[in-house]
This record gives structure tokens, sequence and C-alpha cells, in this order.
């Protein structure tokens, strides 16, 4: 039967062409529209069915929605089911009133609209001649059956936002109340959501994106709206629709506060400090650090035309002083005029006292008779204070502990707005923007007084634009416009205000000077500053260069509804401009480093046993100090001035004209389009399914600065004409991208919702009957992008940048400031053949073929509303994902080469950067490159979960007001590799193998660093019940609220790494198993203290054999590599309660205004949570937690509401 003679038919038959008739149409336009775009949707809708008292569907009933706050309307009609739908509408409370012939007029008050979500709302209507009816909606939007679609979510109401005990007042920490969702350990503090890392969560606000675009993971984006500025948001975790996209984790909408026709607003303040606070665990002093945290901050909301026109304000100020305890290493006086007393070291060759050793001119102990240089010397005495904690240290009366309290200090503002405007009957305008800027002070200043602290300078902007045009019911527009910006500055000395004193005292010493102004953002005398390396003591400077970037996306949307029949059609897409301007200044200071007695086999400079010399110092060595021997040696090489290395990195543009900065502004082009269908098969099945499509360009730089290598791999044999850097990308000239482009990027996605609709019999006693259950299932496909924090580091790649690196051997006196490397020519057609000493820099490349990584994901489940406004959710969750970013080793250790070598020669030297390396491909040995960072898309996933959620919520009053909500997770997740740059404490990003030889990166499969199998998560918002009629009573015992936080987990997991290094990784690999009583066991952790024992002991293990090693059976040349797997330890577990309890005075006209108190405790019972163990089996500590998690907290709340 052909498709035009079923829709000739008036049966069923006639609606289903239909819709594969006018799902062709939406097809079509999809993919032609490209004008048409998409920005992600911070609205909410109302849908439902109106039936007559028999149950029959109303045909043509009028349906209107108002806005109790705006009195905003939308209106709808009734189609042939009687279905209506209300799309595009503010989160908010709704009153909706049906009219219809021949019915009496029905309403239903205190329907909530909240943002991404469909409310289920039916409606009765009697027959004409009847009185109103009027009813109140059942049940909150976080008690109701989702019988509308098969996404997983959690709303973050209002209510929590305020009432939730908040440390920062940051909305984003309520992110962990979700299912599925787990705290990172990673240096981004982010959330992992369904197996997905941290950085594939997409932030929205008011619909538009909020992503930090460089260095995504961090909560919240780039320009996070406080508590008091947030309506609510509602996290999607798993398979959203296809109008979401941009990444493979969680959607976290945020709708900010807007104004009303009633106004509105708040003073508040909120107060921590070090004297309502518990002292941390590791805190050896007795007392706890200084800290002042003050946050406050006021608002106001309301009409500038009543029913027309409103606006929201917000002001908040942040001021966070927090004291900490540093600890630095000074020589002592003695050592500072070359006296080195170590009576108190015992020589283990002679078991004797090494006795007192005298570095001066003339001393038997100065091997070369070289004499103290009274500049340096000077030097120290102005930039070091003496030792005030005898007896601390590695070797105290040398090398001696100064101890001194100091503080960070933070400071930030935040402005935030919002405009609602109804420009005509059918078009309504909104407008949000947000304003920060701020401080940020890192711990912390090198000596009291020195101000040298490391600061950032931090502003962010966020722009959202909004029109909503209701051109018919069924024909809804929604057009978006906004963007965000970051403009952060990492400040060292000498820009910025931060001070440049201790650096100018160098130069002085040094007797140099012409220290340049560097073109940065509040430039000083940074890059011109000299960072010295001296043995045994702290720095003198940090040796930090001024980093910045500026960074956004500029976004472009619209979305069109077309609601038809028990269809309602969506289509659109988006665009968006990401750039980021910035320099990152990696080591652009000139360093000197004085360690000339033990680099390169340079003699020793001091002898512990002169009268048996023989002329050849280089067999006195100090046997008793063990490492710490050559520690000695290089401060003696700063007190004679003997500078062993110079060292600088230099950059160039296109050009090889020297530049101050490695300047760079990428851009990257990113376009989404998407069509979807809600079908209402029945009025109890709906289908959801939709196609969006992604294309994330490939990054280029605005000058064409970026290279990448061409033609060759980094571990395979050199080219007759050595390697080329070719320049690549837009405006660069060259040939190709920096990566192929990937085009095929479409992601499909379908789900469904089922909710029994039985009314008798047992099975209606199981389903709760019509709306109380639904079972709902989906799959999609979800494409994630490429952040610019991983090919930003492409900078340092030639010919942009070269090192210095002079031995210098001499006195400083001979050294003079580096000059400018060999400039590049401009047509880059360096012969990059095999170094003789070094490798070259740049080890920075990108996969030509990459992918963009995508994550398949699925789930199954059902929800079951109970009486009393109880809901009960449980789920599967899956997910597998592919092409994920990560890191390899391009130049991996020949084992071809290192087999060649005699048998009993090759040790870990073998394979160092300034020998051997290798090539994963084909074997071959390539010194040019050590641990070349080759990023590509390899990794892969897969994680499966059990979700089970329980909330109950109190809306009667007779048993208090609020909500009690559980959900517990047990999941695993399984990947073959981290992050490529911020991996998960207790792990590594770089590979121990991606040669094959000892399993390749196959063998990196294992629990993946955020792995977290049981987690439990409990929040509660409670209004006591208490009431009374006598006044006092009242204001004394009522209004009373406790909320809550109660979080419960598994420990997350860790690998344990060994001593050897013989792939060449620069790290070591994971260790052996060493059953107890075997010779490969180690001694036992010096650390002993039990109550810190959170891991294995080192007893336990071996590190695996070093190259060449007779002792392990079974080896090749190369060693072994361990035996233990990626990640197959677990750290403790963590249990924490945050509590709140607040209470309020109402007074005025119905309570209009309220005054507010309260005191939140975090982790009220002051439960130590430690840290995962150190699992470096060198340390002294191993199998034991250094650090934990906070103390208990006290937070003091004053705010006035009205």
């Amino acid at each position: 039967m052909r498709l035009s003679s079923l829709i000739a038919n008036g049966n069923r038959a006639t609606r289903g062409g239909a819709f594969l008739h006018r799902l062709a149409v939406v097809a079509c336009l999809a993919l032609f529209a490209t004008t048409l775009t998409f920005a992600q949707s911070a609205k909410g809708t109302i849908q439902g069915t109106v039936r007559d008292p028999n149950g029959a569907a109303v045909v043509g009933a009028t349906v209107e929605a108002t806005n109790d706050a705006t009195g905003d309307k939308r209106t709808a009609t009734t189609n042939d089911d009687g279905l209506y739908t209300l799309a595009n509408l503010d989160a908010g409370t709704y009153t909706v009133a049906v009219s219809s012939t021949g019915f009496a007029p029905a309403t239903v008050k205190a329907v909530n609209v909240s943002v991404s979500f469909t409310q289920t709302q039916d409606i009765q209507v009697a027959l004409a001649g009847a009185n109103e009816v009027v009813t109140v909606a059942s049940g909150d939007s976080q008690t109701t059956v989702n019988t509308t679609d098969q996404q997983l979510s959690t709303l973050v109401s209002q209510q929590k936002i305020v009432d939730l005990p908040l440390l920062s007042r940051d909305p984003n920490s309520l992110l962990l109340l979700a299912p599925g969702t787990t705290a990172s350990s990673s240096r981004l503090g982010g959330v992992t959501v369904n197996g997905q890392r941290e950085r594939n969560n997409n932030f929205l606000v008011d619909g538009i994106d909020n992503n930090d675009t460089d260095v995504p993971g961090i909560p919240g984006g780039v320009s996070t709206p406080n508590v008091d500025a947030t309506q609510e948001f509602r996290v999607i975790t798993n398979n959203f629709n296809a109008e979401y996209g941009r990444n493979t984790g969680a959607i976290i909408n945020v709708a900010t506060k807007s104004g009303t026709n009633e106004f509105h607003g708040a003073g508040y303040i909120y107060y921590r400090s070090d004297r309502f606070g518990a002292r941390n665990f590791f805190d050896d002093t007795g007392e706890t650090d200084p800290l002042q945290r003050r946050q406050y901050g006021a608002s106001i909301g309301g009409p500038i035309k009543k029913d027309r026109t409103f606006f929201f304000f917000n002001f908040e100020r942040d001021i966070f002083d927090q004291g900490i305890q540093v600890s630095q290493v000074v020589p002592s006086a003695q050592a500072r005029l070359g006296i080195f007393d170590l009576s108190n070291v015992i020589d283990s060759d002679t078991g004797e006292p090494i006795g007192v050793i005298d570095a001066r001119a003339g001393s038997a102990n100065n091997a070369f008779g070289f004499p103290i240089n009274p500049n340096l010397v000077n030097l120290l005495n102005t930039l070091y204070p003496l030792g005030n904690s005898p007896g601390e240290g590695n070797l105290p009366g040398v090398f001696d502990t100064f101890r001194f309290a100091t503080q960070t200090n933070d400071r930030q503002k935040q402005i935030s707005t919002r405009v609602d405007h109804q420009l005509a009957e059918k078009h309504s305008l909104t407008g949000s923007f947000a304003y920060s800027d701020g401080t940020f002070e890192f711990c912390c200043e090198s000596f009291p007084g020195a101000s040298d602290a490391i600061i950032a300078p931090q502003t962010t902007y966020r722009l959202s634009t909004n029109l909503v045009s209701t051109f018919t019911p069924n024909l809804i527009n929604e057009f978006r416009f906004g963007g965000n910006r970051l403009e952060l500055l990492f400040a060292g000395e000498g820009d910025a205000g931060v001070s440049a004193a201790r650096g100018e005292a160098v130069l002085a010493a040094l007797g140099l000077a012409g220290s340049p102004r560097e073109a940065t953002p509040r430039g000083g005398v940074n890059g011109g500053l000299i960072n010295l390396g001296i043995g045994g003591i702290t720095a003198p400077t940090s040796g930090f260069g001024t980093q910045f970037r500026f960074t956004g996306t500029t976004q472009v949307g619209d979305s069109f509804t077309w609601i038809k029949g028990d269809h309602n059609f969506k289509f659109g897409g988006e665009v968006r401009w990401v750039y980021s301007n910035g320099a990152s200044n990696f080591f652009r200071q000139e360093s000197l480093d004085f360690n000339v007695a033990t680099n390169f086999g340079f003699p020793l400079l001091l002898s512990n046993d002169p009268a048996n010399q023989d002329n050849n110092p280089n067999n006195d060595v100090f046997v008793g100090l063990g490492g710490q021997g050559g520690t000695v040696q290089n401060f003696v090489s700063y007190l004679y001035g003997l500078v062993g290395f110079q060292t600088q990195s230099q950059y160039f543009d296109r050009g090889g004209t020297r530049t101050d900065a490695d300047y760079r502004g990428y851009r990257q082009r990113e376009i989404e389009l998407f069509w979807q269908d809600t079908w209402k098969v029945k009025s109890n099945l709906t289908l959801n399914y939709g196609l969006r499509y992604s294309w994330n360009g490939v990054p280029f730089e605005v000058n064409g600065q970026l290279s990448n290598l061409v033609g060759a791999d980094p571990s395979g044999q050199t080219p007759a004409a050595g390697f080329r850097f070719e320049l690549v990308g837009k405006n660069s000239g060259g040939s190709q991208n920096l990566y192929q482009n990937d085009n095929n990027n479409f992601g499909p996605r379908v789900g469904f919702a089922y909710s029994p609709n039985f009314k008798d019999g047992w099975i209606a006693d199981l389903t709760g009957g019509p709306g109380n259950m639904s079972i709902r299932g989906g799959y999609g496909v979800f494409y994630d992008r490429v952040f610019g924090n991983l090919f930003s580091n492409s900078s340092a790649n030639p010919p942009f940048q070269r090192d210095v690196f002079n031995v210098i051997g001499d006195t400083i006196d001979f050294v003079d400031r580096p000059g400018d490397e060999t400039a590049r020519p401009t047509a880059f057609d360096d012969d990059f053949l095999q170094p003789v000493l070094f490798p070259l820099p740049g080890n920075n490349q990108l996969q030509s073929k990459f992918a963009m990584p995508y994550t398949q994901s699925w789930n199954f489940g059902l929800q079951r509303q109970f009486r009393g406004d109880v809901l009960f959710e449980a789920d599967y969750v899956g997910s597998k994902g592919t092409n994920l970013l990560r890191v390899v080793d391009g130049n991996m250790t020949s084992v071809t080469r290192v087999n060649a070598i005699t048998p009993g020669t090759a040790n870990d030297n073998t394979i160092n950067p300034f020998s051997t390396f290798t090539n994963f491909l084909n074997g071959s040995l390539n010194t040019a490159f050590f641990q070349a960072a080759l990023n590509v898309s390899l990794g892969h996933s897969t994680y499966h979960a059990g979700q089970f959620r329980l909330t109950k919520s109190f809306l009667s009053g007779d048993y208090g007001r609020g909500q009690i909500q559980g959900a517990y997770t047990l999941s695993h997740s399984i990947d073959n590799a981290p992050d490529p740059i911020d991996a998960q404490t207790g792990e590594r990003s770089f590979p121990r193998d991606s040669s094959g030889f000892v399993g390749g990166l196959g063998a990196e499969r294992g629990n993946s660093g955020f792995d977290v199998r049981h987690r439990f998560v409990g929040n509660m918002v409670y209004e006591l019940p208490f009431k009374f009629e006598n006044n006092v009573a009242q204001a004394a015992l009522g209004n009373w609220t406790m909320s809550g936080i109660w979080q419960y987990q598994s420990g997350s997991p860790y690998s344990i790494f060994g001593f050897t290094d013989s792939g060449g990784t620069g790290i070591g690999h994971r260790a052996d198993f060493a059953p107890l009583g075997t010779g490969l066991g180690l001694p036992p952790t010096d650390n002993q203290d039990a109550g810190t024992q959170t891991g294995p002991r080192r007893e336990q293990f071996a590190s695996p054999c070093p190259l060449g090693d007779p002792d392990c059976d079974g080896t090749s040349g190369i060693g072994r590599q361990g035996q233990f797997g990626r990640n197959e330890f677990y750290g403790p577990r963590f249990n924490n309660i945050d509590f709140s309890l607040i209470k309020r005075f109402p007074f005025g006209d119905d309570g209009r205004y309220r005054f507010t108190i309260r005191a939140d405790f975090f982790n009220i019972l002051n439960h130590t949570n430690f840290g995962k163990p150190v699992n470096t089996l060198a340390s002294e500590d191993f199998g034991h937690s250094v650090d934990a998690f906070a103390p208990r907290r006290i937070q003091f709340v004053g705010r006035f509401d009205f």
C-alpha cells in the first residue's frame, strides 16, 4: 500500500502516515535550514489531558496557564485526544484554567514548572451548569512521576539552594545530590557523572553556554550565579534529548532569579571563623589555622511595569582570609660562611662522626682552593632569615627549618542582573547579565614580608538574551544570543603588584641588570628575573613566569517548536565562536643551577678525608651523608659561585623574531543541528526520538603560529632531511590543519516512557493506578569536543620555542645573560636530525587523524509514586566511551636496542633522555625526542550502575513541611586512560608502556580513577510543625527549619609505583607483588603510625627489576615491568554530615517580612576522612595518609527577606 493511500484513509493509519510525512519534512528542514540554530533551553513545559466526567477526551478546549508571579499567560487548545501542551514556560508556579463549550470552567492552582522538565497535569471538567472546579495540584515536581521522556534528572529547587548547608555559597556543590555523581580528586575539583570525566559536563545559565573552553571541569563553569541569584537548576545525568549536546556528561541547566509583580529582596551576611572550627587531624600545633570569611550582599527585584516588565539585581562581596603555617629550609649561620658542623652525623664507612668540614679557602677540606664569593654570602644574609626550629630538617645545623605564619587574601565581588519584558502579546524578551571581579592569592609568600606570592586577578562576564515568539499556540520560536568571557592572569614576581624585591636582589648580587619590561597584561620585570637553583635550601625566588588567558564563547541559537496533533516537533541548532588569547610562558625566566660537583663527572669540591686524597678528590665522598652529600656539595658550588647549567625557554614568531612571551590567539568554530519529536502514541505511552549533528571545527591560531610534526613519527626513523614541524591551520600558509576535520558526528537519540493505566485488580494495586508508575528507557549517542588546554600546549613546538641549555662549569663572573637562539628561517626547513646530547623541545604533538570522543549511553528503569507524596525510582544506567582523549608516549624505549646490549651492562642510564629512545611502531632507535607527548583519541571506557532514589515530600503541613531524599548508586567504571592532563589523585596520565612490549595500551585498562563502587547521599529540608497561639511561644518555638546533607561512599582507586623507570617514561613502573619472606621484599615503611595507615604495607611489594639485574627471573634486557595493574587499590571511605539549624522571624502582613538567623555545621561530627595513602614505594610514608578532608567548620548567617 502506498503512503498516499494511507493518508487518504480516515482511520488510525491516517495519523501514522501523516506522521511519517511530517517526519520527512522536519528532517529536510533540519538538514537544510543552516541559518536556524538552537540554544539549549532553560524553559519548562506543562502537558496533560482534559477529560469529561466519563473519562472521554474533551476536544477543542482552551487551556490557559498564568504565571502567578508575573501574570504572563500562555494558551493552548486540546487536540482530538484531549491533549494540550504549553511549552517554553519560565520556571515558577502557575495557575492552569480550562474552558470549553458545554463544560463548567476548571482551574488548577500551584502547578510547578521547573527547568528542562515536562510537568504532567491532567484536568477533569464538569458538565455545564455545575460550579467551577478549583483544585490544587498534588505533589511537586520532585515527587511527580515522569511520564513524558527517558531523561534521568534531578531538580535542585530554590528551597534546597537557600536552606541546605553550602560551605562557600556555591550552588554547584549540590550537583552531588544526583544519583551517579561523584566528586573528582583531580586538581580541577569537578564532578564525574555516570562514568564520564569531569571535563565532559555542560554548564548552562539561562540556556547559554557557561563553560571554560580551555580548562573545563571546574564546577559551574566561567560565571556561576550565587545562591541569591539562582532560581533553580536541573542536572540531567543520562540520555538527554537531542536538543541538548556539546558534551557527553551531565547537562547542568541553571535558571536565574527574575523579578515579579511584587517587590522582593534580601540582605545577608555569612560568616566563618577559625574560632568556631576544629583542628585538622594533621595539624600538630594544637591550634586551628586562622580563617576569616565574610560573604555579604543584597538583592532586589520587582516590576518596572506591572504584568509587563520586571527586573532583578543582586550584589555580593566575598572576603576570605586563610592563615597558613609555612616551613622553609634556610642555611645555618655557619653554613653561610662555608663551615659545616657534621659532628652528629656518623660516617657509615668508618663508624665515626664526620666532624666539621671547612669549605673556606686554605682549608684542607677545600679540594681546589676556591674562595667563597662574598656577594653570594651577602645575598643569603639578605634573603634568608636564620632557622627558628632547632633540630628539625634533613641536616640540622647545616640546613635548618624556618617556620612562620602567613595568610592568603582572596577578594571578589559579583553583580547579577536580569530583565524580563513582554514586547507584545506574542513576544517576550529576557536578558540576564553577570559580572564578577576578584583577586585570588596562591600560597604563599616565600618569607615574612616578601609579598611575592603568585596572585590571580580574575574577571568574568556572562550575557544571555532570549526572545520567545508564540506565533500560534502550536508554533513557538525561541531565539537566543549570549556568551561568556574569562580574563585570568597568574602574576609572578614583578607583575601586577607582586613584589620583585627578592628577584632584583639576585640581579644585584650577580652584577646583572637590564630586566626588560615584558609586554603582558599588567606586566613588569617578571621576564627579566633570574631563578637560582641552590642545593639544600628553598629557592630564593619562585621562578614563575606570568601567565594569562582571555577566553570565552559567543553563542547564537534558535529553536522552533511545532505542536501538531500527538507530536511535539522541535528542530534547530546552535553556533559557537570560541576564542582564547593568552600566553603560558613556561620557563621564560633564566635559571642558573649551582651544581657543577655532581653533574657530568666534575670532581667533588670537598673532601672529608684530606689525608687520603691522593690528588684524586673524586674518591673522597661524604659516605655517611648519603643523598645529603650531593646536596652539601651543590650548596658549596653556590658559595664558590660555580654555575653548572644555564637554562631558559625563548619564544619566536613565525618570522623568526624573538618575542617577550609565547602569545597565541586560538579560535574554534562549532555548529550543532538537531531535530526531535515527542510523540504521544497513547495517553500513557510517549516516544522520544531525534538526531543531533555536531561539527567541532579544528582549532587554529589567528596569526598562523601553530605547528605539528608532519610526515613522520616522533619515534620513527629519522628522515634523511630531518624531522619537519610544519605550520598548520588557517592563516599559516600550511597545507593542512592541526588535525583532520571529523565530519560524521551524528548522534541518534531514542527513548520511551510508559505509564500503566490499570484501574482495577492486582496490577492496579502494584502500579498504583493511572499516572502513578512510569517505565522508562532510552539509548543515545553523544559527542564531546577538544578543549583548549590540550592543543594549546603545542605552542612550544618548533619553530616557536628554543631552549637555552648551556653547560657552564665556571664561576658566575664568566656567565653572561643568554643571547637569542638562532632565529628560524622563514621556510621552516630545519633539519631536525639526531641531537648530539639533548632532545628537541616541543614534545606535544596531536594525532593527525583525530576523532571526536563519543559515548553511547543507555538506561532502563521505573518510577513509582506512593501515597503521601513518596516517589521511588530505580534505574539501570550504562555507557560506553569511544575515541576518548588520552596521551601516549610517542617515543618508547627501544626493546631491540636494549636487548642488543651486552647482558649485565644495561642500566637505567641506558635509556635516559641523553641516549636512547624508541619507536612503538617498528622498534627503531631515535634520540631526537624525549617523552614525546602524543595526544590521541584512543581511549575507551565502560560504566554500569544501579541507581536508586527515594523522595518524601511534606506538603500538608500537618507533620511539617519540606522534603527528605536519599539516593544510592552501585556502580563500576573501567577505562584505559585518565584525563591526558589532570589525572585523578593516585594515578598518572602518562602510560607505562605504549610499545606493546609489556601489554601496550591494553595493559592500562583498569578501574577509572574516579570509580566509586558504593555511594549514598541523603538530603533534608524540614520545617518543624510547631505552631502556637501564644505570640511569645510562637516567636521562640515556631518557624524552625532543619536541613542537612549526608554523604557516605567507598574509596576511590589508586596505583602503586616502584622505583625503576626502565621504559624511559620519567616515572617509576607500577610495583611487583612480593610475598613476605622473599628476597624481593622491601623493608617496612618508616612511618609506623597505625592511625594513619590506610593502605597496604611496603614489605608486601617489590619495585620492578632494573635493567640488566641478573636476579630477576624471566626478564629481558629492558627489565621487568610491575605485575600490578592500573588502579587496583582503593583508598579510605568518605563519611560526612553537614547540618543547618534555621530560625525565621516573620512579621508584617501575612509574614511578608522575615528575619533569619542560622548556624551551618560542616562535618558536624568532626569525623576524620583521610585522603588516599602515599603510593610510591620510595616514600617513608608509603601506605599512610598524610592529609585529610576538612574538620568541623561552623558558619553563622543573618539575613533579612521581604
